[in-house]
C-alpha cells in the first residue's frame, strides 16, 4: 500500500524536473535571426539581403544562394560576423547569373537553434533582358575625344533610355540621363572623354534595368617610323584644279631623294595615279570620302605626274594635291599614257587632251587635191 501512495509524487517529481529542463534548453537557444531582400532584380543589379539577429557579438553566419531548377546549385556564399548592433547587410552582384529563381538562406549555427519568428529564407527572381539591348558602335574604340553609343532597344519605340556611363576608376562620366529614341528604338550618343580604359555602359528605361555593355578604348597610336615622322617636321606644299573623270586634274611633283607623301583634299571618293620609278602605273583608292586620299612614293629627284579624278562619273569638282617633303607641285605638265595638262597656276583649268595625227590628214589632202587637179585639166 506505501507503493502506490509514493507514485503520485514520483510522477510530479519527474514532471517538475522535465519541465525545468525544457526551460534550460529555451533559455540557453532563444534566439532568432530574420533576413529580407527583393523579390525581383533586373540582371546585373544588386541583390541586398538585409538581416537582424539576437546571437552573441562575435558569431560568424553564411549567407547562401543558389539557383533552383532540376538541381540546387550554389552560386555565392559570404561569411558575416555579427555585430552588437544585431543588424548585417550582404550585396551578391548578379553581372554573371543567368534568369531564374534563387534562393537565399542562412543555414543552422551549431549550437544555437532559431525561434519559430526567424526568417532564414528567402526567394529572389532574376530577370534577365540584355537580349533586348542591340549595341552597334564598335565594342574596341580608338581615342578621339569621344566614347560612341550606337544602338537600339526593343519596345521602346520614340521612348527614352536612359544612359550611364563608369569610367576607369569606377568614376561616373555621364548620367544617368534620358536619351530619346527614334521609332525603330535607336539611339545614338557621344560623351566626351579624356582617357583611355574600360568603360561600362548601363542601360534602363521604364520597365527597370535592361543591361550593360563594355567598351575598351584604345590610346592613338604614335607614329614611330622614320619616314613618317621625318615626314611631320616638312613644309606641305599644295596646288587646286578641276577635275573630273573625263578631264582628271594632272599635276608635276618635283621631288629629290627622299620619299613624298601626297593626298588629295576630302570630301570627295578620289584617285590617284602616278608612275613609279619603275615605270608601273600605281593607282591608289583606299579612303572613301570622308577622308582624303593619301600615298607615300619615292623621290625621283625629278619630276613625277600625278593624274587625280573622281571615282563617280558624275563629279566635277575641284581638288587639292598636298605634297609634303616635295620642291614644289603646279598643275599641269606632261600627263600619264601621253597626255599633256596646261601649266597654270593654282585653281587654273586643266585639260586632257589626245594629240591629233598631223602628218597623216596633211597626207590625205594633199593627195585629194593632186587627183582634182590632175582631173581638171583633163578636162
Amino acid at each position: 500500500m506505501s507503493t502506490l501512495r509514493d507514485k503520485p509524487a514520483l510522477f510530479r517529481t519527474a514532471l517538475v524536473v522535465f519541465f525545468c529542463l525544457i526551460l534550460c534548453a529555451g533559455y540557453v537557444q532563444a534566439y532568432e535571426l530574420s533576413i529580407s531582400t527583393q523579390e525581383k532584380v533586373q540582371r546585373g543589379m544588386p541583390i541586398i539581403i538585409n538581416g537582424t539577429s539576437n546571437l552573441p557579438p562575435g558569431i560568424s553566419v553564411d549567407i547562401i544562394i543558389s539557383k533552383s531548377g532540376h538541381t540546387v546549385q550554389e552560386v555565392g556564399r559570404e561569411t558575416v560576423t555579427l555585430q552588437a548592433n544585431e543588424e548585417f547587410s550582404v550585396v551578391f552582384d548578379t553581372t554573371d547569373f543567368t534568369k531564374g529563381i534563387y534562393k537565399v538562406e542562412v543555414p543552422a549555427v551549431s549550437g544555437y537553434r532559431y525561434l519559430g519568428d526567424s526568417v532564414t529564407l528567402r526567394v529572389v527572381e532574376v530577370i534577365d533582358r540584355s537580349d533586348e539591348l542591340r549595341f552597334s558602335a564598335p565594342k574596341n574604340q580608338e581615342m578621339d575625344g569621344d566614347l560612341d553609343i550606337q544602338g537600339s532597344i526593343l519596345g521602346i519605340k520614340n521612348n527614352g533610355v536612359q544612359i550611364e556611363v563608369i569610367g576607369p576608376g569606377n568614376e561616373i562620366i555621364y548620367g544617368p540621363n534620358f536619351v530619346s529614341t527614334n521609332t525603330d528604338g535607336s539611339f545614338d550618343l557621344k560623351v566626351p572623354i579624356t582617357k583611355d580604359g574600360v568603360y561600362d555602359v548601363s542601360f534602363t528605361d521604364t520597365k527597370g534595368y535592361v543591361g550593360k555593355t563594355s567598351v575598351t578604348v584604345l590610346p592613338k597610336p604614335d607614329l614611330t617610323t622614320v619616314s613618317t615622322t621625318a615626314l611631320a617636321t616638312r613644309t606641305v606644299m599644295k596646288a587646286t584644279a578641276p577635275s573630273s573623270r573625263d578631264q582628271p586634274a594632272v599635276f608635276s611633283v618635283l621631288t629629290g631623294t627622299d620619299d613624298v607623301r601626297i593626298f588629295t583634299s576630302p570630301g570627295i571618293d578620289w584617285i590617284i595615279e602616278y608612275s613609279d620609278t619603275s615605270g608601273t602605273l600605281v593607282k591608289v583608292n583606299a579612303r572613301g570620302e570622308m577622308d582624303g586620299e593619301e600615298v607615300i612614293m619615292n623621290g625621283t629627284n625629278g619630276t613625277v605626274m600625278v593624274r587625280v579624278y573622281p571615282y563617280k562619273y558624275s563629279i566635277n569638282e575641284q581638288v587639292t594635291l598636298n605634297a609634303e617633303g616635295a620642291e614644289s607641285v603646279t598643275v599641269g605638265g606632261s600627263g600619264l599614257d601621253g597626255t599633256t595638262g596646261t601649266t597654270g597656276t593654282t585653281g587654273t583649268t586643266t585639260s586632257i587632251t589626245q594629240a591629233a595625227p598631223l602628218p597623216l590628214i596633211t597626207a590625205v589632202i594633199a593627195v585629194c587635191a593632186g587627183v582634182f587637179l590632175l582631173l581638171r585639166r583633163r578636162w
